[in-house]
């Protein structure tokens, strides 16, 4: 009889010790179903120009750069209101795949804070933003910090990966 109470006990805890996490899996993916909601809109490009998202071009402003690496594709992006502001249903960047055949395709969204918000003047992190239960990072060469979150694209190297293996690479021209 002892032992079955200390079982129970022990799966009590345990079960407790695990609400905290799976209340926060469970805000997570209902965030997720409100950025699908919030950029739902935007599988058509010319939505997404037509709502204030323009081209992020590296060498020409007009064109966007699409990136990729070794590890697989991630896209052209188009951004708009990039800021210290950041919101699960206004990602800054809208990720879209070029497909073999030259169309696009909505694949991810990115949320998106310069550099300077985020670090003090030494480069000290000094506010690191946070959603969908993650932290940002910082980007590889440019002066922000990023969270990918493949919402329309499955990425088996994890939903906030910032390449997709299963995306197709840049076209090369």
């Amino acid at each position: 009889m002892r032992k079955t109470g200390a079982l129970t006990l022990a799966a009590l805890a345990l079960a407790l010790a695990a609400a905290p996490t799976m209340a926060q899996d469970e805000r997570a993916w209902s965030e997720l179903d409100d950025v699908r909601v919030a950029t739902g809109a935007y599988h058509s490009l010319d939505a997404a120009i037509a709502d204030g998202f323009a081209p992020f071009g590296l060498d020409d402003p007009e064109v966007a750069t699409c990136f990729d690496n070794e590890t697989g594709g991630m896209g052209d992006h188009y951004v708009r209101n990039i800021d210290d502001t950041v919101s699960v249903s206004d990602p800054e960047a809208m990720v879209y795949e070029i497909t073999p055949e030259g169309a696009t395709r909505l694949v991810a969204v990115e949320y998106i804070v310069p550099q300077e918000f985020v670090e003090d003047e030494v480069g000290n992190v000094v506010s690191l933003p946070s959603l969908l239960g993650q932290d940002f990072h910082k980007h590889s060469f440019l002066p922000v910090y990023i969270l990918h979150a493949w919402v329309w694209d499955q990425n088996p190297d994890g939903l906030h990966a910032d390449f997709n293996p299963d995306v197709s690479r840049c076209p090369t021209v």
